[in-house]
């Protein structure tokens, strides 16, 4: 199933599909030219062949205004992202051989549009290179095809469609002087077709598709019938992941409709995720019964004490309808959000439940060394209760140990709000005002009914200098969540929402346009 990081991964997989495939690898077809009329605003230049209609669902197909911004927007939250030369190189090594295809990668240039489409049985690749004399002059000497300047390639040193068992077969390349692009294709065609790429398929910065019948040249598993994308970039996209007839789409059993995405719409909030957990009823009932169980190995005082607080905690935990939250931020803060049908009702077994949680360690300090805690409301409008839990540094973890306070206490508020759609939970050594402006938030938002198709949501709110380092240097699971709750939100939200259709995924990202190293743009 698709997730968050995957939307860039797509992309990337389709770009390369269709701009470093050699299509159905037979030898080039030599068409006789014939009038093709120049665009508006271009000298007549050669007469070109017809081009090939063009489908807005080509089998593979994609777009990029300005390549070099997007691989600079990814770059600058992940780490080992291909350089724009490398991923130039790439693709020039599946249309020519190693030696020509190293030496024309320089050439290509990321601030114009890169594009590729399969049509009529052929592979399309438009790369903007240039202005001078080093393409042609790399392209000098091999044979040529046409009466418009297009030359053979041998064959290419690459091989993107192992799976057909074919050798890739050699290319037509075409350097076009009015555009500036340097053109890949089987046929004569097939380079005049290039010019209407553009008009075609650049209504949007960014836009991709690929077909079950492509995509398998290349993954032979390709599970979906399609996915497609198109958006301003990867800071605001539309992805759909289509469902093959016959092949479910691939899903998983802990997630399920019913994201707390308005909770996740909020100030502050560094990073955060939300879905709903379909196991919840079976977990609540496990959690109940080993209570109940240990109740009744307890001797008869512990029991008396013992049995209305178990009462208690199922009630409360039976309020949970498994939709859940967790986030990070402000720094050392973590978020949980708690689904609950009747948040008010829900909110009230919790607060009876830890009263006398608290009520009843007090009364055990008396026979043995436990920790004190103090359990109180301390804000109106939202209301707000605060559990403090002392002297607990020594029995929490060191991931967890960013969490308590300069005196070693564990603090925990609460709140809840009905449009919210349950309770909201902040464990830190401030959470007080953090839950109070949280719940607020909430309050004014997205209303929990409005995201019950979510199957899953994620926001992050954080600068790819602050970001970038911690994916680096973590080193294990526990120095990454150490390093997540250090997070701060210091930019505008990017969320993404993801939702299941009946025979689709459709995920969809809004944010701010990342800001990229200008030397990194061209």
């Amino acid at each position: 199933m698709p997730g968050p990081r995957h939307v860039a991964l797509a992309a990337a997989l389709v770009t390369a599909t269709v701009l470093a495939a050699p299509g159905c690898k037979k030898a080039p077809q030599r068409v006789s030219s014939t009038t093709a009329p120049p665009r508006a605003g271009m000298p007549a230049g050669p007469a070109l062949p017809a081009a090939h209609p063009l489908s807005q669902t080509p089998d593979a197909g994609a777009f990029i205004a300005k390549p070099a911004e997007l691989l600079a927007g990814i770059d600058a939250y992940l780490p080992d992202v291909p350089s724009l030369a490398d991923f130039a190189g790439f693709t020039l090594r599946m249309q020519a051989p190693a030696e020509l295809a190293d030496r024309l990668a320089s050439q290509v240039v990321g601030d114009r549009p890169w594009a590729g489409v399969h049509v009529a049985g052929e592979d399309i690749v438009v790369l903007p290179v240039r202005p001078g004399t080093s393409v042609s002059d790399a392209l000098k000497g091999l044979e040529t095809v046409g009466d418009f300047g297009a030359v053979q390639l041998p064959a290419p040193a690459g091989d993107s469609t192992p799976a057909d068992g074919k050798p890739p077969a050699p290319r037509l390349a075409w350097l076009d002087a009015q555009t500036h692009n340097l053109v890949f294709a089987d046929s004569l065609q097939g380079l005049a077709t290039s010019r209407q790429l553009p008009a075609a398929y650049g209504e949007r910065p960014l836009w991709f598709t690929l077909a079950d019948t492509r995509a398998r040249a290349v993954m032979p598993e390709f599970p979906y019938a399609r996915i497609a994308g198109a958006g301003q970039g990867l800071h605001a996209l539309d992805v759909q992941v289509i469902e093959d007839p016959g092949k479910p789409l691939p899903s998983s059993p802990d997630i399920a409709d019913g994201a707390l995405t308005g909770m996740l719409k909020v100030p502050e909030l560094a990073a955060g995720v939300s879905t709903r957990w379909p196991g919840h009823k079976k977990a609540v009932a496990d959690a109940i019964k080993q209570m109940n169980a240990g109740v009744d190995r307890a001797g008869f005082a512990a029991k008396l004490m013992l049995d209305p607080l178990v009462d208690q905690a199922a009630r409360a935990l039976r309020r949970w309808n498994g939709r859940v939250l967790i986030g990070t931020g402000p720094a050392r803060h973590l978020r949980l959000g708690l689904g609950a049908d009747d948040p008010a009702a829900g909110y009230r077994d919790l607060v009876g439940c830890l009263r006398t949680l608290v009520d009843n360690l007090s009364l055990a300090r008396m026979f043995a060394d436990v920790p004190g805690a103090s359990f109180k409301k301390v804000g109106d409008n939202p209301t707000v209760h605060l559990l403090t839990v002392d002297g607990v540094s020594r029995h929490v973890p060191a991931v967890g140990k960013p969490l308590l306070d300069d005196k070693g206490r564990l603090r925990v508020a609460l709140a809840a709000d009905p449009r919210a759609g349950g309770l909201l939970v902040v464990i830190g050594p401030d959470p007080m005002p953090v839950v109070q402006r949280w719940a607020k938030a909430a309050a004014e938002g997205e209303s929990a009914k409005d995201s019950a198709d979510d199957l899953l949501s994620a926001v992050l709110a954080v600068a790819p200098e602050r970001l970038k380092p911690l994916l680096e240097t973590a080193s294990s699971q526990s120095s990454l969540v150490t390093g997540a709750l250090g997070l701060e939100a210091d930019r505008a939200p990017t969320l993404m929402v993801l939702q299941r259709k009946p025979d689709r995924y459709s995920a969809a990202v809004r944010g701010p346009e990342p800001e990229t190293d200008r030397r990194k743009r061209n």
